[in-house]
C-alpha cells in the first residue's frame, strides 16, 4: 500500500511538472535559444516583416483596406513558419506575440482616427492566428515525421541487434558491439552491460562504452531480483536482466548532456535489454546442455573403454593362455599317437596356433597395453604396421617434434583415432599406400591420416555424415571434440582422403 501511494503522488508530481512545463518552458528557454542561430535567423525575418510594414506607414498608406497595407501584414506568416519549423508550436505562439507587439505602436501612429485601429488590430487579429495555425500545422507535420524517423531508426536499431545476436552462439563476444551500436543509435554518454558469472566464484563480467574511465562503478549495486527497470536523475537507466535462472546482469544507459531519457529511450533501452537477456540465457542453456551431452558420450566412452580394456585382459590372460595350453597338450599328443594321426593333430596345432594370434589381434585391438606401457607413439607405430601388412605399398608413420607421454584420455582418443582412420583405409578407400603424421609441437598435438585411395565427397556437417552412413568418421570427429580438439576431413573423388585432427595443449 505505501509503495503504490508512493507511486500514485510520484504520476501527480510528474503531471504537474508536465503542466508548469507546458506554461513556463517556452519562456525559460528564451535565454538559451539566444545563444543559438535559428533564433536570430527568425528575428531577421521579423524584421524584414515589420520594416516594410513602418515603410508602407510611412509613405502614407495609412488606409488599412489597401491592398498594400495589407500585404505588410501578411508577411508576419513568414517568420511563424520558420519559427515553427525551428522551435515547434512554443515558437511559433512567441514569434506571433513578439510580432503583435512590433505592429501595435502603428496603431497610436497612424490610425488613430477613423476607427482605423480597428481595421488594423482585425487584420493582425486574422493574420497572425493564421499563421499560428499555419505554423502549427507544419510543426505537427514535423513531429509525425520527425516521430516516424525516431521509430524506423529504432526499429533498425532493434534488427541491428536481432542480427547481431541471433547468428552466434558465442553472444558474449558479439555484446561490445551491441553496447556501441545502443550508444551511438540513441546518442547516449554511454552504456555499460554487467554479466553476472556462469560459474561460482568469478567475478561479473562489465562490457561498456564511455568517454571518461570509471564507467559503471556508478551502477556497481546490482537491482533487487524481481525489480523493473529503474531511473536515477532522469538520465540514468538501469534495466536488470532475469532470466528464469535468476539474475544474469544489468543494462546501464547514462543520457548525453543534462537532459534526462526520453520515454522512447527509456522503451527501446529496455527492449534491448530484454534482447541481451534472451540471447544470454539461451546461450548459457545451451553450452549447459552441450557440456551435460559432452558428460554423458564422455561417460559413455569410458565405460566402452573400459569394458573393451575388461575384455582385452580376458581375451589376454584367460582364452589366449588356455589356447596355448591347449596347443601344448597336443604337441604332447602328437608325440605319443602313431604316424597315421599325426598329420590330423597337425592340422589342429595349426588351427589352434591361428586362433590364439587373432585372439591377441582381437585383445590388441580392444586395448593394445603398448599404449598404457610405452605411449601414443609406440601404439601408433604398432597400429601402422599391421595395417601396413595389408596394402600393396605398405604404411608409414612420421613424428616430428619433442615426443612426450600425454594425458590418458588424450592419448587413448588420438590412437582410437587413428586406429579407426587406418581402418577406414583398409576397408573402403581402395588405397595403394597410407601415410600417419604425428606433430608434437609446443601449443599443440596433431594427428593426420593420409592415403592414396579413391576419395569421396566430403559432408558439410555431421549430419550429412550420419545420413550417408560413415559413423566413424563421426565418432572420430566426437573422439576429437572430447579430448578439447578439431577435426577436419578433406576428400574429393579420385584425390585421396586426409583426415587431421589439432589438439591444444592446457
Amino acid at each position: 500500500m505505501e509503495a503504490e501511494a508512493t507511486e500514485s503522488g510520484s504520476r501527480r508530481t510528474r503531471a504537474v511538472q508536465a503542466r508548469w512545463e507546458v506554461l513556463v518552458g517556452p519562456i525559460s528557454r528564451v535565454p538559451q535559444r539566444v545563444r543559438e542561430r535559428h533564433f536570430w535567423e527568425v528575428q531577421v525575418l521579423v524584421f524584414v516583416a515589420t520594416a516594410p510594414h513602418y515603410v508602407i506607414e510611412i509613405l502614407g498608406y495609412t488606409n488599412p483596406f489597401e491592398t498594400t497595407h495589407g500585404l505588410a501584414i501578411s508577411l508576419y506568416i513568414l517568420p511563424l513558419l520558420y519559427a515553427a519549423l525551428a522551435y515547434g508550436w512554443e515558437g511559433a505562439i512567441l514569434t506571433g506575440i513578439w510580432g503583435a507587439a512590433l505592429t501595435s505602436p502603428s496603431m497610436w501612429l497612424w490610425h488613430r482616427s477613423e476607427s482605423h485601429w480597428l481595421t488594423e488590430l482585425g487584420q493582425l487579429v486574422i493574420t497572425l492566428p493564421v499563421g499560428v495555425l499555419v505554423a502549427w500545422r507544419v510543426d505537427r507535420e514535423a513531429k509525425e515525421r520527425m516521430r516516424a524517423e525516431d521509430t524506423s531508426a529504432s526499429l533498425r536499431l532493434l534488427n541491428e541487434v536481432a542480427e547481431i545476436l541471433s547468428h552466434t552462439l558465442d553472444v558474449e563476444q558479439q555484446l561490445p558491439e551491441v553496447v556501441r551500436r545502443l550508444q551511438t543509435g540513441l546518442s547516449l554518454e554511454s552504456v555499460s552491460l554487467s554479466l553476472e558469472p556462469e560459474a561460482d566464484g568469478g567475478g561479473p563480467t562489465l562490457i561498456g562504452t564511455s568517454a571518461s574511465p570509471g564507467l559503471g562503478e556508478e551502477f556497481h549495486e546490482p537491482p533487487e531480483p524481481g525489480s523493473q527497470a529503474g531511473t536515477t536523475g532522469g538520465r540514468t537507466l538501469v534495466v536488470p536482466l532475469l532470466g528464469e535462472t535468476g539474475m544474469l546482469g544489468s543494462l546501464c544507459a547514462k543520457g548525453a548532456g543534462e537532459e534526462s531519457l526520453s520515454d522512447a529511450q527509456v522503451e527501446l533501452i529496455t527492449t534491448v535489454a530484454q534482447q541481451v537477456r534472451v540471447a544470454v540465457e539461451n546461450a548459457r542453456l545451451y553450452r549447459e546442455r552441450q557440456e551435460s551431452l559432452k558428460s554423458y558420450a564422455r561417460q559413455v566412452t569410458q565405460a566402452q573403454e573400459d569394458e573393451r580394456l575388461r575384455i582385452a585382459r580376458e581375451l589376454h590372460d584367460e582364452t589366449a593362455q588356455e589356447l596355448v595350453l591347449l596347443s601344448r597338450k597336443l604337441e604332447q599328443l602328437k608325440s605319443r599317437v602313431g604316424s597315421d594321426r599325426v598329420q590330423e593333430i597337425d592340422g589342429l596345432l595349426t588351427m589352434t596356433r591361428g586362433t590364439i594370434q587373432a585372439v591377441r589381434r582381437y585383445s590388441r585391438d580392444l586395448r593394445p597395453s603398448v599404449l598404457d606401457d610405452l605411449g601414443l607413439r609406440a601404439a601408433i607405430e604398432m597400429v601402422v604396421e599391421d595395417t601396413g601388412h595389408r596394402l600393396p605399398k605398405g604404411a608409414s608413420i612420421q613424428i616430428t617434434g619433442r615426443e612426450r607421454r600425454l594425458d590418458g584420455p588424450l592419448e587413448l582418443a588420438l590412437f582410437r583415432i587413428a586406429q579407426e582412420a587406418l581402418r577406414n583405409v583398409e576397408k573402403h578407400s581402395a588405397a595403394t599406400m597410407a601415410t600417419v603424421e604425428l606433430d608434437f609441437g609446443a601449443n599443440e598435438i596433431r594427428l593426420a591420416v593420409s592415403d592414396d585411395g579413391q576419395g569421396f565427397s566430403a559432408a558439410r556437417n555431421v549430419s550429412e555424415l550420419i545420413r550417408s552412413g560413415k559413423l566413424g568418421l563421426v565418432g572420430m570427429k566426437e573422439r576429437a571434440e572430447l579430448v578439447g580438439g578439431t577435426f577436419e576431413l578433406r576428400s574429393d573423388p579420385g584425390t585421396g582422403t586426409l583426415i587431421s585432427v589439432r589438439v591444444p595443449f592446457a
